[in-house]
């Protein structure tokens, strides 16, 4: 291998996140004496990170299987409420009221895996379809009002730390190393990767197609029940419509990630330094005292440089994300 072929290699998977790195110091440098990389802050931003994160690492699964499930914008919501609703009126546990909220999740995507493997319905039009179900079962559930947790011991959990890092911080670093390897390491993320990649192939390798996609539905369901668990548990309540916030952070931290690393397709590394680092803008924004509107503008403004430069670096052997 000469040594423009390995300078090509070596941008084309990390000129992206080079480019977030100096995006960073710029930010840092315009803010002055405001210390934006303070240790304080970074464990904060992977904190404001985790719900994010659990959603576009989820979403991830699906959309590198080669489909999507955008249902979590309405069952989201759902399950922040039926989560409170155990702990605040029925009294239960933190855990047995965690493990309640992620069946249901896992539930919602076997569900949807099942239209779309047996039944041949397109994943997009059918989590749709949830997603609006989702939001009307909620407001039927909680109607219309915010449900406040008013249980301390679980809002505490919230704040915990272990060894300086937030318990959810450490929940989210933990989940994507675990799904990296999973996806990188195994059997399982071998035969889910050609799905996605080349559905041909795959069927030909003897790849039980249905069994992988079904899969993906279903641990992606269950990571949107962990979000509707931390989400009352930081904002201190379940939230109307919660899930509906997340909709376009999510498919951008999963686009965004897919300019990195690996170029062209959905990766779990980059989905990781996707969803940290539109948490981080809006962090640095507000910490800044910019004005609200800053926020979306410089993430939309990032996003279509991240796809610009992976455009420039990789044309010819990119590959478009599916939606």
């Amino acid at each position: 291998m000469t040594k423009r072929s390995s300078l090509t290699g070596f941008t084309q998977k990390y000129a992206m996140p080079l480019v977030l790195i100096v995006l960073v110091l710029i930010l840092q440098i315009a803010s002055g004496n405001k210390n934006l990389l303070s240790w304080i802050n970074i464990k904060t931003i992977i904190l404001q990170a985790s719900v994010l994160g659990f959603i576009a690492l989820g979403l991830s699964y699906v959309m590198i299987a080669g489909e999507t499930d955008i249902s979590f914008a309405g069952t989201m919501g759902l399950m922040s409420s039926s989560f409170t609703l155990l702990i605040t009126a029925k009294g239960w546990g933190y855990f047995p009221a965690l493990g309640f909220v992620m069946l249901m999740g896992a539930f919602i995507g076997l569900l949807i895996s099942l239209l779309v493997t047996r039944a041949g319905f397109s994943g997009f039009i059918i989590s749709i379809g949830f997603m609006f179900m989702g939001l009307g079962i909620e407001r039927a559930y909680n109607e219309g009002v915010t449900i406040w947790l008013r249980e301390p011991s679980v809002q505490r959990i919230g704040t915990l730390e272990i060894g300086g890092v937030y318990v959810f911080g450490w929940i989210l670093i933990l989940l994507f190393i675990a799904s990296y390897i999973v996806i990188q390491k195994t059997k399982f993320g071998f035969d889910l990767r050609i799905i996605g990649e080349n559905r041909a192939a795959g069927l030909e390798a003897g790849i039980n197609e249905n069994r992988i996609k079904i899969t993906a539905f279903v641990l992606a369901g269950i990571l949107f029940g962990l979000a509707g668990t931390a989400e009352p548990i930081r904002f201190g309540g379940s939230i109307v419509g919660a899930g509906q916030g997340y909709l376009l952070p999510a498919l951008a931290a999963c686009y965004l990630g897919s300019t990195m690393f690996n170029p062209g397709r959905v990766n779990i590394a980059g989905t990781f330094v996707g969803s940290v680092f539109l948490i981080l803008i809006s962090n640095f924004m507000q910490l800044l005292s910019m004005a609200y509107y800053y926020t979306p503008l410089v993430q939309g403004i990032v996003l279509i440089i991240a796809v610009g430069i992976s455009v420039v670096k990789n044309k010819g052997s990119i590959q478009q994300v599916k939606v």
